[in-house]
Parts: C-alpha cells; structure tokens; sequence
C-alpha cells in the first residue's frame, strides 16, 4: 500500500510548465494531496488565466491529488508554524496539513519550510 504525502505547489507548477520534474515519479510511488492553499494558489496563477488552461489545471489536479480542506484543527496548527518560524500562510497550510496527518512533503523548496518542526521530507 502506498503510503500518503502533501504535495508542495512549487513541484506542481514546475510540471504543469514544462511537463519536467519529480511529480511522475512521485505519483508511482505515493498517493498525493495537496492543500487547499496548493489548490487556490495554482488557479490564482497568471500563467492559468486562460479559462481553458484553468479547466485543465482542475482535471489535472483531480485527478492525480486528494484536495486537503483546512479544518480548524489545520487552521490551529498553521497559526503555531506561523509563530514559530517565518514560514508564508501557504507553506504553514502545508506543514500544518503535514503535520496533523502525518504526511511526508514534497518540495524543492525547503528553505520555506526553515524552522518549522515536526516534519519529514520525501525525495521523488
């Protein structure tokens, strides 16, 4: 069975532009979820302004992710990484999705994640 992790946006929008990156291989191997800041953040794009670029970022998204809804109990943990670090409110989603679930994440990025405890990181 295998096993669960939150996506970073980062990873995804890297592959949906250049349909490189670590998202295939990961997708072998994991299931995937992303955050719904992931998910705001991505349509939110300039490049997926198009509405028909859009509609295809919402498939795609579909069907290779579980969307992750931000609980109270997710709101509370992201207000904690806030505190604790210097992390952005979507990367605090992200941990705070992580850590309530015990998700490993995959990001490129993991200067975001600077000071923010509790979590693991999975390579692709």
């Amino acid at each position: 069975m295998k096993s669960t992790i939150i996506v970073d946006t980062g990873i995804i929008i890297q592959y949906l532009k250049t349909g490189k990156g670590v998202l295939p291989t990961a997708y072998e191997k994991y299931n995937m979820v992303i955050s719904a800041s992931t998910y705001t953040e991505l349509l939110a794009s300039k490049t997926f302004e198009d509405a028909n670029l859009e509609k295809e970022v919402k498939e795609f998204v579909e069907k290779y992710f579980n969307v992750e809804n931000i609980t109270k109990e997710i709101a509370d943990e992201a207000a904690k990484v806030i505190r604790s670090s210097e992390a952005s409110l979507a990367v605090s989603y992200i941990a705070a999705t992580a850590r309530v679930n015990n998700y490993a994440v995959l990001t490129e990025e993991r200067g975001g994640f600077k000071g923010i405890s509790g979590l693991d990181f999975v390579e692709a």
